[in-house]
């Protein structure tokens, strides 16, 4: 990995209204790497890819990206930066298209050139969006909807891709195949961050991983590490 970070969160503080959420926490993302931030419900770690798409709002802290402060960049200019988010329960348009809501990721003035390129790239890695592509959205099942999800954000051509809880509510078989989609994605050359509470689906698939708990960065180290510590050990399982 690349020795100056892609991403660089530093010492990031996370309010809302009297309420602390993130506590002074710091974490990176190299350049074509898969991050994940593992933490039980509550940890903040939604919290964190909010805060780095300028939807949290930040109390004291920086977040780099290739050296831009992004906690000045508004959010609907993340995208022109080379950044996408998957949103948590995907969040498509129900009563539209699977075709409509894909294209709606090159909506932005930075990214709708060579959208059909860019369409025939994204439906390679989702076959079954180009067959679909008629089929109204919402009446998808939760797996099928995440891979338009998916779509939708690499239609921008990100360098660098959040995922929030990528794998909520789907079933082991589609879990297995989102995770197979995030290999491919990586394959790209496309860096990821996402977030989860399944330890093995976190870091067995990542390059390195961060705990969090209470809002607060308790453990980090490369996905082999995390699997094994007894740390995640004494979270997760109570050992």
């Amino acid at each position: 990995m690349a020795d100056t970070p892609m991403l660089q969160v530093d010492n990031l503080n996370v309010l809302y209204g009297d309420y602390q959420v993130l506590w002074d926490v710091s974490m990176s993302v190299g350049q074509k790497e898969v991050v994940a931030v593992l933490g039980p419900n509550g940890s903040g770690k939604s919290t964190v890819l909010k805060a780095i798409m300028g939807l949290a709002p930040i109390r004291s802290g920086k977040v780099l990206f290739e050296g831009r402060d992004l906690t000045k960049v508004p959010t609907h200019e993340m995208v022109s930066l080379g950044i996408s988010m998957v949103l948590e329960r995907r969040r498509l348009f129900g009563d539209m298209t699977v075709r409509e809501n894909v294209l709606l990721g090159a909506y932005h003035r930075s990214v709708n050139k060579d959208t059909r390129s860019r369409l025939e790239w994204v439906e390679s890695l989702f076959p079954i969006l180009a067959e679909r592509r008629d089929q109204i959205a919402g009446k998808m099942s939760g797996g099928e909807q995440q891979m338009v999800a998916i779509a939708r954000s690499l239609m921008a051509r990100p360098r660098l891709l959040l995922m929030d809880e990528p794998y909520l509510g789907l079933s082991p078989r589609i879990v297995k195949q989102i995770a197979e989609i995030i290999r491919r994605i990586n394959q790209e050359g496309i860096a990821v961050i996402f977030n989860e509470q399944n330890v093995q689906l976190s870091f067995g698939l990542s390059h390195r991983g961060y705990l969090l708990e209470g809002g607060r960065v308790v453990l980090a180290g490369t996905g082999e590490e995390m699997i094994h510590s007894d740390v995640i050990r004494r979270v997760y399982l109570g050992a």
